[in-house]
């Protein structure tokens, strides 16, 4: 039974990773190489054709600009993947997780994000460098510093390709008020896909204090955008000694820098009325 359900939710989500032709099909896409972003907020995709001490002359679909340094916010080069008929696709900024779950993605040196989740769980994350990113947070009700409970979660990356990714991390959790008794979860994932869907797969081994799992819970979830703004997700478990799967699914709204999940939790087998309960959540990248 749980192999049956493992290969179904397989099935379902390496339905969302993009065929080839799907990702290589752009229009004009060999003529932009990068995006400008002004102070004034305007988005402009071309490429630079020379720059000058305090000028930059940049090429767009409309023509040539001269531009001064002084009124750019931001230039930085795009891939052809991400620009579909002269429109920019911004990535995903909370491409490294799925609802809890992390994927293999890592953040970039100096990029990272805050992440609320139901208004309860604080959690920041930064990338360290290229194979390296650690976050953590605390939740902050009830009130006072040793009633809540506070965590960590680095991250190494193991293999870093367009398409795939190998990850292995930690989810490592300090209750103060279970007199300082401490548990989390090992694990190892892999995700492979690009910028219009994805699946991840992992194994995490649960541990309390000095004992640690001899058997691994395993997930599978995945994601499939299907506009410049929107995705569909899904995150799912099978526990050990455990047959019913946890399953969840939800809607992830983006832009460049804000993505909000809204999501129902469903733990198939429990008696409790389908679709679930609501999983809330936002993430802010800086």
């Amino acid at each position: 039974m749980r192999a049956v359900l493992l290969l179904a939710l397989a099935v379902v989500v390496a339905g969302a990773v993009p065929s080839a032709k799907a990702q290589t099909a752009q229009t004009d896409s060999a003529k932009i190489t990068h995006v400008l972003r002004t102070r004034e907020g305007s988005v402009l995709l071309g490429r630079i054709i020379e720059e000058r001490g305090d000028t930059i002359r940049f090429e767009t679909r409309g023509g040539l600009l001269t531009i001064a340094r002084s009124s750019i916010d931001d230039l930085k080069p795009v891939a052809s993947n991400e620009v579909r008929n002269g429109v920019y696709w911004f990535a995903d900024p909370n491409r490294t997780r799925l609802f809890f779950a992390p994927t293999a993605r890592m953040l970039s040196p100096g990029e990272g994000y805050y992440s609320n989740t139901y208004l309860f769980f604080q959690t920041f994350a930064g990338g360290l460098s290229e194979r390296m990113t650690i976050g953590g947070g605390m939740t902050l009700v009830p009130a006072g510093l040793d009633n809540q409970i506070y965590y960590l979660t680095p991250k190494v990356g193991l293999l870093n390709t367009e398409t795939v990714n190998v990850a292995a991390g930690a989810l490592l959790v300090l209750a103060p008020m279970d007199d300082g008794h401490s548990f989390g979860i090992l694990y190892s994932v892999a995700t492979y896909g690009g910028i219009d869907g994805s699946m991840t797969a992992g194994l995490g081994w649960g541990y309390y204090d000095n004992e640690l799992a001899n058997r691994p819970a395993i997930m599978v979830g995945g994601a499939k955008r299907v506009s410049r703004r929107v995705s569909f997700i899904t995150e799912n478990y099978v526990f050990p000694r455990e047959s019913n799967p946890l399953l969840s699914y939800g809607v992830r709204f983006f832009g460049e820098k804000l993505a909000t999940d809204l999501a129902m939790i469903y733990p198939m087998g429990s008696g409790m009325p389908f679709p679930g309960v609501p999983f809330v959540s936002f993430t802010v990248k800086f």
